[in-house]
């Protein structure tokens, strides 16, 4: 496992009403930036953040080492978890080519409005379909996802293990499919990244960074790359 590092500026994260904040968000992308434009909407969000106080997006310092990752594995069908409001899904969306999907698993139902809504005004509505869901096996057999070639897991701290571990159990992942994790240091996903540390299935770069729209507190993203056993384990 290697490690990368760097330190970033920002803000330290503010505590707000439930969901108030994020509509708040909304409006403001709505007002000051064109539809069609998912650069502008990408720099609003960021701005706001920076000036106003923490949202729990990726971020922009932290959403480029996940740019990075999407420009090694050049996805066609990818998947997040833990769509909030639909700031992580706009950058997975530019990088897809035409007819590329990204399934964005996001089971609070206002994050889902809001985040269906600011992917609509991005203009990338046919690259992105949000669902009010957990992730399970059925839920992407459903859409007819037999593999993915790029996740996010940005959700449910500790759920990050149980839901990797879904991927790979059930065939979801192939080899070179690419695992991003948010997070993994701070509020931190310690089963997880433990895992990560010791699967042979798993090459895993360890990116050491600040948590999104901060100055203060330490993260890690860890970018890994599936080399196991592909289908049903």
């Amino acid at each position: 496992m290697r490690l990368t590092g760097a330190l970033y500026g920002g803000r330290q994260p503010m505590q707000q009403a439930k969901g108030q904040r994020e509509q708040e968000v909304l409006d403001m992308v709505l007002k000051s930036t064109p539809s069609g434009n998912p650069q502008a909407v990408l720099d609003a969000i960021d701005n706001h953040a920076w000036t106003t106080g923490f949202l729990m997006n990726i971020g922009d310092r932290k959403g480029a080492i996940m740019d990075q990752a999407l420009h090694r594995c050049q996805p066609r069908v990818a998947l997040e978890l833990g769509g909030y409001i639909g700031y992580s899904a706009i950058h997975i969306a530019q990088s897809l080519p035409p007819g590329g999907k990204l399934y964005s698993i996001e089971p609070n139902e206002t994050h889902v409005r809001i985040a269906r809504h600011m992917i609509q005004h991005a203009g990338l509505s046919d690259k992105v379909e949000v669902l009010q869901s957990i992730l399970t096996e059925s839920a992407l057999h459903q859409k007819g996802v037999r593999t993915i070639d790029f996740a996010l897991i940005d959700h449910v701290k500790h759920l990050y293990l149980q839901d990797l571990l879904v991927l790979q159990k059930n065939g979801f992942l192939r080899r070179g499919s690419i695992v991003v994790g948010d997070n993994v240091l701070t509020p931190g996903s310690p089963e997880y990244r433990q895992y990560l540390k010791e699967s042979n299935d798993f090459a895993t770069t360890e990116h050491i960074t600040n948590l999104e729209y901060s100055n203060y507190i330490l993260d890690i993203v860890t970018v890994s790359e599936y080399r196991g056993k592909e289908g049903m384990q």
